[in-house]
C-alpha cells in the first residue's frame, strides 16, 4: 500500500480548519450576542474610582528613552541568543585549527555591541530624571 507524501500534513490541515472555524464562530457569536445602541447611563461621565476628574487625553506621550531601552533590550537579548550556538560549535572549530578565527569573530561581535552600548549611554538613556 503506497503512502501519499502529503498524508503527514493531514493532522495539521485538520487543526488549521478547526482554528479557522473556531475564530469564525467567535466572530459570529460576538455579533449576535453583543447588545447594540445601548443608551449611556447618566453617570457615564463621572469620575472613576479615584474621585478625580480626568484631564487631557488618555493617550499620553512617551519619551523616546522608553523606545531606546526597548531597542537595547532586544539587542542584548539577541546577543545571548547568538552566544549559545557560538559556544556549542567552538570545540569543532578548535579541532579544525581555526578556533582563533571563531574567537576573533565573536570579539568583533562584542565590540559592535559595545559601540551600541556606549552610544546609548552617551544619549543618556539611563538618566531617568527629567532634565530641567
Amino acid at each position: 500500500m503506497a503512502v501519499h507524501p502529503l498524508s503527514g500534513y493531514l493532522p495539521v490541515a485538520i487543526y488549521l480548519a478547526l482554528l479557522v472555524a473556531f475564530a469564525f464562530a467567535l466572530i459570529v457569536l460576538s455579533h449576535l450576542l453583543v447588545p447594540r445602541n445601548v443608551p449611556r447611563a447618566p453617570r457615564w461621565e463621572d469620575a472613576y474610582e479615584c474621585g478625580l476628574k480626568s484631564e487631557g487625553l488618555p493617550q499620553g506621550r512617551y519619551p523616546v528613552k522608553y523606545y531606546l531601552v526597548a531597542i537595547m533590550f532586544v539587542i542584548f537579548d539577541l546577543e545571548a541568543v547568538f552566544f549559545y550556538p557560538w559556544a556549542v560549535s567552538l570545540e569543532a572549530f578548535k579541532v579544525s585549527g581555526i578556533g582563533w578565527l571563531w574567537l576573533v569573530e565573536m570579539l568583533v561581535f562584542i565590540l559592535i555591541l559595545l559601540v551600541g552600548y556606549i552610544y546609548i549611554i552617551a544619549k543618556g538613556v539611563f538618566g531617568w530624571a527629567e532634565e530641567e
